[in-house]
């Protein structure tokens, strides 16, 4: 079996952020002190997901032992990674949850209709997409390693043919 068992994003409040995405995942929140004393994990309700939540600028860094987690000042508040998450709520309850903790929020459609899923801003700056089951189940339908080699191989197919 291959799964994440647990990934880490940063927020200004992490407490608030682990709290609003336990909501959407329907679990709760805990303390995260590996990461600092301000730090917090938002569990999903079966277990099965844990979010740690740092400080926005406390930085993994590859120590002589293992990683740890260090201040660093940072000079934007956006990021290059994103994470999807499946969850058992409905579209409408997570867009409705992330705006009222005054996040942006909405219904997005990728790859022209291929599939959707909720995309949240977590605090305006680090985004996680998040699918209800129907979606959830349509995105496993259409996003597997064939049908993307078929994509590359459309796209491939295209610049030949414009080239």
């Amino acid at each position: 079996m291959t799964c994440i068992a647990h990934a880490s994003i940063p927020a200004d409040n992490p407490e608030v952020v682990a709290k609003v995405l336990a909501e959407i995942m329907q679990g709760e929140a805990t303390p995260f002190p590996p990461a600092g004393p301000s730090s917090w994990m938002a569990w999903s309700g079966d277990g099965d997901v844990e979010l740690e939540i740092a400080p926005r600028g406390h930085v993994l860094a590859c120590g002589p032992d293992e990683g740890y987690w260090t201040p660093q000042n940072q000079g934007t508040r956006l990021s290059e990674a994103h994470l999807a998450i499946c969850v058992a709520r409905p579209a409408q309850e997570i867009i409705a949850i992330a705006t009222r903790a005054g996040w942006p929020a909405r219904a997005c459609d990728r790859g022209g209709g291929l599939f959707q899923l909720s995309e949240v801003w977590v605090e305006g700056a680090f985004m996680l997409e998040f699918l209800d089951p129907a979606q959830t189940a349509r995105y496993r339908e259409v996003v597997t390693p064939e049908n993307w080699k078929r994509f590359l191989q459309s796209m491939q197919n295209a610049e030949a043919t414009a080239g």
